[in-house]
């Protein structure tokens, strides 16, 4: 029964994301790929979600509180998405459909592989202290019925709350999930985020591939295989292939293996469409939806952005979008300027009125 809700958490997962994506993505001129309108929507799940936690914990109130609230927005979202998207559904899953049956091999490889590394991650024995903490963290949070308050190393109630974490909403999703569930915070985290995490890492390695190699299949096929090669073989401490493989849902993970191949896509079709208002909206999402993933994109996001987008900027003298590509970077901006400011001793938000 446990592997069945599992399973149905995840599909569902992937189903919200698509449909929070195409508000962004469906009623698109240039752009229309199924995978795009699943990442964009996974970033943009996580940013309005952020943006209805941050009243609710930041005064006190209950996880079951949010709980209705959340479930409120996304069948709000959800209704919305689909009575203005109903027609442009059909067109799109007839297309996709289409190519389904006209590249078998290419979509049979990708399932499989797909399939083989969630099930490898779902069984990896993890042991760090950051894995403890993140299932611990939501644990607490579920079976206290608050958000944040307590350290879930020791049970104490906290004086304020770690900045590090407040912010990264990522994990208190996961309690929500696990509220409405009922299933274990490890198997939520371990099981369900990991394996919803692999299916959209794997999404963009397919989507890159058939950039480069749409009227291809073999070479698509190879292109594919050689990165999921390098991110199953090539795991050190230092890689984003460790994070993948072993500590999959936590956030830094997410920002390594998504954020950062994402943002590269968005430049990729930049560069291909020219279409800079719809790609900078894009880029925005993923960037206020990734500064509430982990504080690790604060550092991680502007730099990338500046290195691809700046060079573009200058190289088509489209100096407007200098403004487009501050915005974008904004939200990670504030939070490490934030961060600082919390490191210094400047100012501290506790967890109780004073």
């Amino acid at each position: 029964m446990m592997v069945v809700k599992a399973a149905l958490a995840i599909l569902v997962n992937l189903i919200l994301y698509f449909l929070f994506g195409s508000l962004v993505t469906v009623k698109s001129r240039g752009e229309r790929s199924f995978v795009i309108t699943e990442i964009l929507g996974f970033f943009l799940y996580y940013a309005l979600f952020a943006v209805c936690t941050f009243p609710i914990m930041l005064t006190y109130r209950p996880l079951s509180l949010l709980v209705k609230v959340w479930v409120a927005v996304v069948l709000a979202v959800s209704v919305v998405s689909v009575v203005l998207n109903a027609k442009a559904f059909r067109e799109n899953f007839a297309t996709i459909k289409k190519d389904i049956v006209s590249n078998r091999n290419v979509y049979i490889t990708v399932v499989a592989v797909t399939v083989l590394c969630a099930i490898l991650v779902s069984i990896t024995y993890n042991f760090t202290l950051d894995a403890a903490y993140y299932v611990a963290n939501v644990t607490t949070s579920v079976d206290t019925n608050m958000i944040n308050v307590y350290d879930p190393f020791t049970g104490a109630w906290q004086d304020h709350y770690e900045l590090r974490y407040v912010f990264a909403t990522y994990s208190t999703n996961d309690a929500v999930m696990c509220y409405l569930t009922k299933l274990t915070a490890l198997v939520q985290t371990k099981t369900v985020m990991s394996s919803t995490i692999i299916i959209l890492v794997n999404m963009l390695y397919f989507y890159i591939s058939r950039f480069f190699h749409r009227e291809d299949s073999k070479s698509c096929i190879i292109m594919y295989a050689i990165m999921v090669f390098i991110n199953l073989f090539f795991v050190s401490l230092y890689t984003t292939s460790n994070f993948l493989m072993t500590r999959t849902y936590e956030g830094k993970s997410v920002v390594g293996n998504i954020t950062v191949i994402a943002i590269f896509v968005l430049y990729m079709i930049l560069v291909r469409s020219g279409n800079d208002k719809e790609v900078f909206l894009w880029l925005f999402v993923v960037c206020l939806g990734t500064a509430t993933v982990s504080s690790t994109a604060n550092m991680i996001v502007p730099a990338e952005c500046l290195v691809l987008f700046v060079p573009y900027v200058v190289r088509n003298k489209k100096f407007g979008n200098l403004l487009r590509l501050f915005i974008c970077i904004l939200p990670e901006i504030v939070m490490m300027l934030m961060y600082v400011l919390y490191v210094k001793g400047y100012f501290a938000i506790h967890t109780y009125p004073r």
